[in-house]
């Protein structure tokens, strides 16, 4: 037990802290790719890459200044695939009402403060692409309840088709603090750009007979984030999952895929798990169990089982020490879902959501917690290789 806590801890260390933000279009995206092929290789398995093209962001600085007070304005970000902007002037203020008069609105050239939210980032992007239409130079969205009001979320809006509008999140404070000054003047600078990108999945195969069960966890990030629940956390496990499943007796086909691109955009399904179903779906795929986020200070570890039309197929599974429960999918086991393929996810819930923001740090993990995890899906992968 104090070797596994002493491996998820390096890796751990080695994604959130050496490595950072790995956002599609980032160098530490491809260093922790290198990472992760790295690991696997150390642990004995032949590994390889498999590569799709994405739209990469590459952030330089952010600025949110209030010029009349001369101060920063607080709990702010960049969006995911805000495009470089250098704006001063007064906030054009949008309530929910005003999104259906957009066009009414003279947005050209304006700092767009949206008093709105709810609706999901389909939602905030679509929203951003009208204003992007406009002219509108900047827009401001409001971090709700669905994430954080601590902290701002990254990616709260991440269209990647934007031309020229620069997209910042506000947390509550931020939001509060711009509230009460309406009238000020701001001036907002972001230097990024969106550009063609190659992303891959990092694939670890153990070859045997009778199926294939795939293991995942997807290595990209929010961006500008340390992301250690979401989710070096994931890949983390299943590398020590891996670790212990070498010298396995032959039996299924068993493939440890670390995706890229789950972080990326909602009008269809996460590009790097999406990728690999269209490579492998003739594969006579048997299970898909997927770590997105396990091994919080604060949570309470729960399995999910996601299997549409035939749960009797999933009836066998006993749990190990985690208690299981039937829902939905979504991340990277969704395409799997949808496809038919039994799908397990490892998930933990808690009071707090940190998601997508700042707050998703090395500080709120607890190791120990990840390799009870680690166990856990171990003698649970035992189980299911028999059904």
């Amino acid at each position: 037990m104090d070797k596994l806590q002493e491996n998820l801890a390096r890796h751990m260390t080695e994604f959130c802290l050496r490595i950072g933000t790995r956002h599609v279009g980032a160098t530490g995206e491809a260093a922790a790719a290198n990472y992760i092929e790295q690991t696997f290789r150390e642990y004995g398995y032949p590994t390889f890459r498999e590569s799709y093209p994405v739209t990469g962001w590459n952030f330089e600085s952010f600025e949110f200044y209030n010029v009349t007070r001369k101060r920063s304005v607080p709990a702010a970000t960049a969006c995911f695939f805000s495009n470089s902007v250098e704006v001063e002037g007064k906030l054009l203020w949008l309530k929910r009402k005003d999104l259906e008069h957009l066009t009414e609105c003279s947005a050209s050239g304006r700092i767009c403060m949206l008093e709105c939210w709810g609706g999901g980032v389909r939602t905030q992007n679509s929203i951003a692409e009208k204003l992007d239409s406009l002219g509108a130079a900047a827009a401001i969205f409001i971090s709700d309840g669905a994430y954080t009001a601590l902290a701002p979320n990254t990616k709260i809006q991440r269209s990647p088709f934007l031309k020229q509008l620069g997209t910042l999140a506000v947390a509550e404070e931020g939001a509060y603090d711009l509230a009460s000054h309406k009238d000020d003047l701001y001036r907002i600078v972001i230097k990024a750009k969106c550009f063609p990108h190659t992303s891959c999945n990092i694939i670890a195969r153990s070859d045997g007979t009778g199926g294939k069960v795939v293991l995942g966890a997807h290595y990209d990030t929010a961006p500008l984030i340390q992301g250690a629940y979401d989710n070096a956390s994931g890949v983390a496990i299943i590398l020590e999952i891996a670790r212990l499943l070498k010298n396995r007796k032959p039996g299924v086909t068993l493939d440890f895929v670390a995706f890229g691109a789950e972080e990326y955009v909602t009008d269809k399904l996460n590009l790097g798990s999406g990728d690999y179903l269209e490579r492998h779906g003739n594969d006579d795929l048997r299970w898909y169990v997927n770590f997105d986020g396990f091994g919080l200070l604060i949570g309470e570890p729960y399995i999910k089982i996601s299997y549409p039309g035939y749960p009797e197929k999933t009836a066998g599974l006993q749990p190990v020490g985690i208690p299981m429960s039937y829902a939905g999918a979504n991340g990277d086991g969704l395409v799997f879902y949808l496809a038919g393929i039994p799908t397990i996810a490892y998930c933990d819930s808690s009071p707090f959501n940190q998601l997508h923001t700042a707050k998703d740090s090395l500080d709120i993990i607890d190791y120990e917690k990840m390799a009870f995890g680690v166990l856990d899906a171990v003698e649970l992968f035992k189980q299911i290789e028999k059904l």
